[in-house]
Parts: structure tokens; sequence; C-alpha cells
């Protein structure tokens, strides 16, 4: 297997990532953090001490979750390894001949769909971004957004592969040209696969966040739903999951919630819920106290959005499915066979990881500690580097050695500095300039005629300490039409939330009104609510969730999975409108 380094380099030089990713990055990271700042003061700290729970308590927290799955009829299953988990699903799917699968990152972990394939079962990615590197073959390069490698050209020329005639490569045409294939597929599928978020011990309730609405399908439509996720995704309460879900989306995609946020319950009649727990290492990370905090990860994204070596190779330099500075520590833990020993080196150690990660893991100190066993192992540091570092280790142990060794470091490099020069390609930007005079290029001076473009939602800087204004605006910014009254038109899926979240623009529906069925092939949704069940932020309307399905609508369905550009009205009607109503004290008629 080639190493990271001869990966990152044919990245850089054949693909050149960073041409793509920079730019949306940084306008990412900005947005992000506006969002953030929205959130409570606690709010990270909140999470962070939700994830720490579960990753102390464990055990406990699954033996409770068996409990509540069989009360609400969910099938529990552990898998110990990856072909476990492999064997496992393909036992529940039984005769199922077409299944369609959202993403989800531990079913990249354990090559969940290849396997399938290979057992002659018919699995089509319906994530709008997992679609298209499955055409590519070669993987998702970012934990959230799975093509954000790929510009549009490329991305009209892989679909044109698969038989599409597009007579352009506008964002909007190629995304309803993936969600139409994707759409007319789960007419017709035997099962569906997702990934969790979360999984609530309290109530056997799961919690999977989405943009798109094929997560929607896939629990709602087939008759059999399986669940996929990771052994310590597991949160002992609502308020823990709320508390990730308040840090979650602004940290990863900079919107205050993603457009669907479920919460499942007891499965459909005549429907099959099974959830997946893998373990692949997990038990015994927790068991490390050096590395146990990496399992507080919630797959947000938000260190390899900071991070520039991610941004300089991208994540398919990493080989693994986790990439980026938790890939770098995760994938050396999980597959402990030293195939990923040396990711730890990619890095700069700048802290940038850890200093964006909203639970709060210490990702720059577990790179460290990763280095160290990876020498002590053999695994890295080849016997060149060991006599080196002993070299500087003597040279710099004592004050006069150092001075003398400065000193004559100082003269060599002026005087190497004058003929050789680094070898590799030139564009490498690792590598320093030529020496002379610096190139001025004029057309750096003009201003640039195009804004930078939005991630996912635009930033509005609203504030109100009225909840409804507040909600009003919020809601706004994402396209929602908020009126004080209407008279419904035919084809519209009419709707009573319990409550909505001003902070986030966002509406909350429960049992009936949760049915995901109805809302998806409405021509418009229309939802009302009353002004006096307005909290401020997500991690307040626990009280509203009530003990069965539950449903956060934020916004439309949309994508960005195509250079980050919205599209709306993906799997779902492309209009939200909020009839607000006066309290219930007001209105005895309701």
């Amino acid at each position: 297997m080639s190493t990271y380094h001869e990966r990152a380099a044919k990245e850089m030089r054949e693909e050149r990532p960073s041409a793509t990713v920079t730019p949306i990055m940084r306008k990412l990271i900005e947005d992000s953090a506006t969002m953030l700042r929205r959130s409570p003061e606690d709010a990270k700290a909140r999470a962070a001490a939700a994830r720490m729970y579960a990753v102390d308590h464990l055990d406990g927290l699954h033996a409770q979750l068996r409990v509540q799955f069989q009360k609400r009829g969910i099938g529990y299953h552990r898998a110990a390894e990856p072909a476990d988990a492999v064997r496992i699903v393909r036992e529940l799917l039984g005769d199922a001949k077409r299944v369609a699968k959202s993403k989800t990152m531990v079913g990249e972990e354990v090559g969940l769909t290849h396997a399938l394939r290979a057992a002659g079962i018919d699995v089509l990615e319906t994530d709008i971004g997992e679609y298209i590197v499955d055409i590519e073959g070669r993987g998702p390069s970012h934990i959230t957004a799975p093509a954000l490698h790929l510009n549009r050209a490329r991305i009209r020329e892989m679909l044109a592969r698969t038989g599409a005639e597009l007579p352009d490569d506008d964002p909007v045409r190629l995304s309803r040209y993936v969600r139409d294939v994707v759409g007319e597929f789960f007419r017709d599928c035997d099962a569906g696969i997702t990934g969790a978020n979360a999984v609530v011990a309290s109530s056997g309730r799961i919690m999977v966040v989405e943009n798109e609405g094929n997560v929607s399908l896939g629990a709602s439509h087939p008759k059999l739903h399986v669940a996929i996720t990771g052994l310590e995704k597991v949160v002992a309460d609502e308020d823990g999951a709320l508390a990730i879900l308040e840090v979650l989306a602004p940290s990863a995609t900079a919107q205050p919630l993603t457009s669907f946020t479920h919460f499942l319950a007891e499965p459909d009649p005549g429907q099959q819920r099974h959830v997946v727990f893998v373990d692949h290492g997990r038990s015994a990370i927790a068991a490390d106290e050096r590395y146990r905090e990496v399992l507080k990860c919630i797959r947000c994204g938000a260190c390899m959005n900071g991070c520039p070596v991610y941004r300089a190779a991208g994540g398919l330099s990493y080989g693994s499915p986790y990439m980026g500075p938790i890939g770098a520590v995760v994938s050396p833990l999980l597959w402990r066979d030293g195939r990923y020993a040396d990711l730890p080196y990619a890095s700069s150690l700048c802290g940038r990881c850890t200093e964006v990660c909203p639970v709060g893991i210490p990702l720059h100190r577990m790179l460290l500690e990763l280095r160290g066993d990876a020498v002590a192992s053999h695994r890295a540091g080849s016997r060149k580097e060991r006599v080196g570092w002993q070299a500087w280790a003597f040279a710099f142990s004592g004050a006069t050695r150092a001075r003398a060794a400065t000193a004559f470091a100082r003269i060599s490099l002026r005087g190497a500095g004058r003929v050789l020069r680094p070898t590799g390609e030139r564009d490498d930007p690792r590598l320093l300039p030529e020496p002379g005079p610096p190139a001025r290029d004029p057309e750096m001076l003009r201003p640039r005629e195009s804004q930078p473009r939005p991630v996912v939602v635009p930033v509005a800087d609203i504030e109100s300490e009225d909840p409804v204004e507040l909600f009003k605006a919020r809601a706004g910014a994402l396209g929602v039409v908020v009126v004080e009254a209407l008279e419904p038109a035919e084809g519209d899926r009419v709707l009573d939330a319990v409550a909505a979240i001003a902070a986030t623009g966002s509406v909350l529906l429960t049992g009936e009104a949760a049915a995901r069925r109805p809302i998806l092939a409405a021509r418009r949704v229309v939802v009302r609510v009353r002004v006096d069940t307005i909290v401020r932020y997500p991690s307040q309307v626990g009280a509203y969730l009530g003990t069965g399905d539950a449903l956060i609508l934020t916004g439309a369905s949309r994508t960005a999975d195509i250079e980050k550009q919205i599209v709306r009205g993906i799997h779902g009607s492309e209009e939200l409108v909020v009839v607000l109503e006066p309290p219930a004290s007001a209105n005895p008629g309701r």
C-alpha cells in the first residue's frame, strides 16, 4: 500500500484539490463561526459533556437501549468486526434485491456497499454526493461533502458515463438529474439503509440529520429499514441528543440545523427497523485513557475544514474512509495492522483541529501520541531518521554545542541555498518560491467580480430579543414564507406544529404530523405554529418532543453537494410556509 506522502504528492500534482477546496473552506469556516456565535454560550460544553458521558457509560447505556428497542419493536444488533457487520446486514436483508443506501461513514468503514454488490444486491447510493463519488470509484473526500473535490464540469462528465444527456453543467440541473434517478429507484426498492447521528438510550429513539430527504425516504418507504452506526453513538437522553444537534450543523456546514432532523421511534405498520452497532476496536479505544476522548466525535468535519494539510492535499490522499485530522487519529486506532500508521504525520501540529472541534477533542495531542506509538512499533521512523534525531539531541543538549550548531547551520544554509533548490513540482504549496524579485500579476490587483458563494444558507446577522421576530427573520433567511393567515391550496400538506425554534427558523412536528411520506409527496407544506410555543434554542424543545416519532423541519429540502451551491427541492417540496397563530387562550377553536 502506498504511503500518505506518496498519495498526497500524487493528488497535489494530478488533481490539485486545493484549487477547489480552499475557496469553499475559507467561506465555510467564516460562516460556521458566525453560526456558532448564535448558539448558547454553553452549547459546546453541553455537547462535549453528553458525548463524554456516553463514552464513560457505554455498557450501561447499551443495556438500557436493548430494553427500549425491545419495547418499540426495533432490532438491536452488535458487530465486533466489519465482517460481522456485513454478515448481520446481509442476513437482515434476506431476499432483498434492491437496496437504497443513504450516507453512513460506518458503512464506508465496513465496506458495506461493495460487499452487498458482491452478493448480487443492487445497491444505490441515494445521497447526491455519494452517488457522484460512487461513479468516480475513489470514495468520498469529506465526511459531510463527499464530492467536495470535484467541480461541476467533472461531475457532468461522470454523469454522462451513466447515460445522462445534460446540456450544461449547471449545479441545479446536475442535482435534479440525480434526484430524479434516486426518486425513481425508491419507487421499487426492498430496503433502506441509513446511518444514525445519535441513538437515545432512555427512549430508544434514533436521531438522524439530513438535508436532501433521502433518509426520510429510506426510513419510511421500504418495508425494511436498517441503520448502521458506531458503538459510541449512543447518548443518555434527548437532552444529550439536542445538545449535539445544537453544534453539529453549524460546525459541519454553517447551517442552523439541517433540513430534516429525525427522531425515529417505532417502525410503521408492516415495516421492520433494525440498528447495527459496530465495535471494530471502539471498546479498546474506550479503555485507553490516551485516546478515549476521540469517541466523542460527532462527525461534523470541522477539523478538516480548518486543517491546512487537508486543504492542500485533499481527503482522498488519506486512503482511509476517515480523512482529515480526525481520520489521522481514528484510522490507526481502528485498523491496528499498521496500514494507517503514517497518517498522524499528515499534520502541521498547528492545533487548529483542536481549536475548532465543537466537543473539545484534543486532536493535536493524540496526533503526537500516535507518532510516538508508530515509532515505538517500528512502523514509522527509518534508521536514518533515528540517527538524525540523536545527532540533533546531542547538538542541542548543551548551550555551547547549540550555539555552534546554529552558527554552522546558518552559514551552510546561506551557501547551499544559492546552489541547491528543492526538487519537485513548483506548484507544490510546501515549496519556497524561487529567489529573485516577486512576480506581480496586475490581474490580482483588480477587484473580483463574483462574490463568495453561500455555503448552504445565507448567514444574516439577525438578532432580536422577541422570539417571534427572531423566528420570522431566521426562517425567512432559509427561504421559508412566514405569514399570519393563509388559505391552503389544493395539494398543500397542512400540519400543526407542537413548537418552533426561533434561533434556527425550525418547526417541530410529532405523531401523525411527522409522517414522512405525505410530507415528501406534498406540492407545498404549510405548518401552523402558535406563537406561544416558539422557544429560542433547539436545546429548549425537549419538553415538546413527545415519546413517538418527531421531525424538526428547517426550511425546504436542499443540497449543496455540487460546488456547495444551494439547490432547493430535492426529495420534497421546494416551498415551506409557516402560518403564525395566536396563543391557545386567544384561539379556543384549536
